[in-house]
């Protein structure tokens, strides 16, 4: 496997991991809202989250690993944010989490998804700066040694 297959996985999987929990948080607090009570959760809704969170992590690959202009970026994040969006509330509805018809449902769906979806991004985000800093760093440190000599 290529280093940068290498990254690709690391990060899917990492993805996978944030997703994931961001997807239990957002689960109990939905569950609290809106099914609240003696609510017994039947233990298929883990299957789900895990698949749920496989699929969202997927939509990692729509962003290339090579330098792209910042209106191409921003683009590749809002289908990413939508592919996010689609996946997840279809998945709701088809696994019978929420009526598509009662607005507030769809509203604390919707805010869950753009919480962990930031937070998420946020947390790639930050990982690629510091690689971009370290890679960075070397290559000044290789320019000045290569100068010296």
């Amino acid at each position: 496997m290529t280093e940068n297959g290498k990254k690709r996985a690391v990060e899917l999987l990492l993805t996978f991991c944030m997703v994931t929990t961001g997807s239990v948080i957002v689960c109990a607090v939905y569950n609290k809202i809106f099914w609240s009570g003696d609510t017994f959760l039947d233990a298929d809704i883990l299957w789900q989250l895990l698949g749920l969170a496989f699929v969202c992590s997927l939509g990692n690959f729509i962003h290339p690993y090579r330098e792209i202009s910042r209106r191409r970026e921003l683009v590749d994040k809002g289908l990413h944010y939508l592919y996010i969006n689609a996946v997840v509330l279809g998945c709701g509805y088809g696994f019978g989490w929420m009526d598509i018809e009662n607005l507030s449902m769809l509203a604390v769906m919707a805010a869950g998804i753009l919480a962990v979806f930031v937070s998420v991004s946020f947390v790639i985000w930050r990982l690629h700066a510091r690689e971009s800093e370290s890679l960075n760093r070397k290559l000044k440190e290789y320019q000045q040694t290569g100068k010296a000599q």
